[in-house]
């Protein structure tokens, strides 16, 4: 079984939202404030209920007030999570949150209330299945499990020598015998080897009977002579839990072609001396061993790995590694991975139906699977593709702007604040993705889905060149296209013909001339100029014929615009360049 759906409302700064989850890996994404720790603080509160050594609970300051409306009372807090069958026998293991719908299919759902008394004392409810009040017996509630890896996980501390650390949780869940009874027996033998090696060894004995006599010594001395003691010295029980508890992990120094197979030459570096991300790594990575034997043992359990920010103290070629190795795992050894992350590099490297991307509109937190997404099996591959860390940043932007090339992705940035400091596309957080060249639809299908629950939040503008030919002046049909994919939070904006030439015609002609001559002084002495300012751009453009031109031209009118006062007070930002960074920026 996996889970499913998971509703949450009223919890901290989520009023109410739906979550669609995967059967293996499911990436949180979204900017700071947009409620990803709280879903992970609920999915710990949910499926640790049934561990008495749980560490995290519902308090007064959970209950969600809504900025939108003052209230004096907090309504209730609401978890219901629904878990899809895959093994029938799962019916019977977790027969209490059984639920079985009109038309016949079932789910399992356990679901819980918290609310505040009159006392303002935190009160709860639990359930199973369809039916409030359907109890669950605490062996069912034993069989959901979970690992949390936090944040600001001090890993050195969690890998410990110390009682119910990971490592030990590690070694003593792994079976030596298949038989549960059988398997106990031969770790105690274990552990009885160890005290009798310990008990039988002269050097040993030795060495505490000279501790003893010392402790005897003295206390001869503060007794009454017909009360004297004595003590006796030995180690701690030596039960297998408590040995396994004082494993440590260390890495090995040298190579093994090095020592030669002497291990007497072998030097180890301590946890302490490797580094946060890499002692990271290695937590991780018994964590996941933990869980897979877990479930090796008891198959009837639902288990799941919650981690928060992967990314932290790794440098983006160990995130690549350990977020690959993480994709591996999808379905593989049944376990739900849930993540949640702000980096670019983690989205890029997730499959894309995996992702969540997590949003906050006017205060009300929303959330899209890309799974459910309004993109086809064909967009999928395409972005899958095509989405690098820097394109991911889509998924993270308050606004978006999709653009055919190199001097668009220049010189937007500068138009947006020779616009008014309000339409700072960097101040905004709005994203600018250069697609060098036309594959729009991709992209577009993330904004403009007839359905709003299957669209980003953001607003999106399509800035693209109509081309227009100069014998009908009809819309060219690339344009026409673009112009299908306005719907929604998706508007296109057309240049009359291209880029260069709205610049040219727009007021700019003075400018761009002086820097192409620059350019080229030979070929900038043969444009043709006219009166008519139309006719005159088309001239310019004759030499402005290549990728290359046109890049180097943009370039150096981002340079000029940047470091030259007047020359950006007197520039003339073309109408429909304005009119897209207004909608992206603030829907205008």
């Amino acid at each position: 079984m996996y889970l499913e759906k998971f509703i949450i409302k009223n919890f901290r700064g989520i009023k109410d939202i739906s979550l669609t989850f995967n059967k293996g890996l499911n990436v949180l994404i979204g900017e700071n404030n947009v409620g990803k720790t709280a879903i992970i603080d609920a999915l710990r509160i949910c499926l640790s209920y049934g561990d008495q050594r749980r560490d995290i609970y519902i308090s007064q300051s959970d209950f969600h007030l809504d900025k939108n409306t003052i209230s004096e009372s907090a309504k209730s807090i609401e978890f219901h999570l629904h878990f899809h069958i895959e093994n029938p026998e799962e019916t019977a293991w977790f027969n209490d949150l059984l639920s079985v719908q009109e038309d016949g299919t079932q789910d399992l759902q356990l679901h819980f209330r918290f609310y505040l008394d009159d006392n303002i004392r935190v009160k709860y409810k639990v359930w199973g299945g369809t039916n409030e009040g359907q109890s669950i017996a605490p062996e069912v509630l034993f069989l959901i499990y979970h690992v949390h890896l936090g944040a600001l996980r001090d890993a050195e501390q969690f890998l410990r020598p110390i009682r119910g650390n990971r490592l030990g949780k590690l070694f003593a869940n792994i079976q030596i015998d298949p038989d549960v009874e059988k398997d106990q027996e031969k770790k105690e033998e274990l552990a009885k080897k160890v005290r009798s090696a310990v008990d039988s060894d002269a050097e040993w004995i030795e060495y505490l009977e000279k501790g003893k006599e010392k402790i005897n010594e003295h206390l001869k001395g503060t007794t009454f002579s017909n009360k004297q003691h004595q003590v006796d010295i030995s180690f701690l029980p030596f039960d297998f839990n408590r040995l396994v508890d004082n494993l440590k992990i260390q890495m090995p120094l040298y190579s093994d072609e090095l020592i030669e197979g002497d291990l007497t030459k072998q030097k180890y570096f301590e946890l302490h001396q490797n580094g946060l991300g890499y002692n990271n790594l290695i937590y991780t990575a018994t964590v996941l061993g933990d869980l897979k034997q877990r479930k090796q043992k008891q198959i009837e359990t639902y288990s799941a790995l919650l981690i928060e920010e992967p990314e932290a103290h790794l440098h983006p070629q160990l995130q690549n590694l350990f977020f690959n190795y993480l994709n591996k795992l999808d379905n593989e050894h049944g376990f739900q991975i849930f993540i949640s992350s702000h980096s670019p590099t983690i989205t890029a490297k997730a499959n894309l139906k995996s992702v969540i991307v997590l949003q906050n509109k006017e205060n009300k937190i929303h959330s899209l699977s890309l799974k459910k997404s309004g993109l086809t099996d064909e967009n999928h591959r395409y972005l899958q593709k095509f989405l690098d860390v820097t394109k991911s940043q889509i998924f993270f932007s308050n606004g978006v702007i999709l653009v055919e090339g190199i001097s668009e992705t220049l010189l937007l940035p500068i138009f947006s604040r020779i616009i008014g400091e309000d339409y700072d596309l960097e101040k905004a957080g709005v994203e600018l993705v250069n697609l060098n060249g036309v594959a729009f639809s991709h992209f577009a299908n993330l904004f403009n889905n007839d359905d709003e629950t299957k669209n980003l939040k953001t607003k999106c503008s399509l800035i693209t060149d109509d081309d227009t030919a100069e014998e009908t002046y009809e819309i060219t049909s690339r344009a026409r296209s673009a112009k299908e994919l306005e719907k929604n939070n998706l508007k296109v904006f057309l240049a009359e013909r291209t880029f260069e030439f709205e610049l040219f015609i727009a007021g700019n002609k003075d400018i761009l001339l002086e820097i192409f001559k620059e350019m080229h002084p030979i070929a900038a002495g043969k444009i043709v100029a006219d009166e008519n300012v139309k006719n005159h751009a088309a001239n310019f453009l004759d030499k402005v014929n290549s990728n290359k031109a046109k890049s180097e031209l943009a370039h150096r009118l981002a340079v000029k615009l940047s470091t030259d006062e007047a020359a950006r007070k007197a520039f003339k930002v073309p109408t429909y360049i304005k009119n897209a960074i207004k909608f992206a920026v603030k829907g205008e």
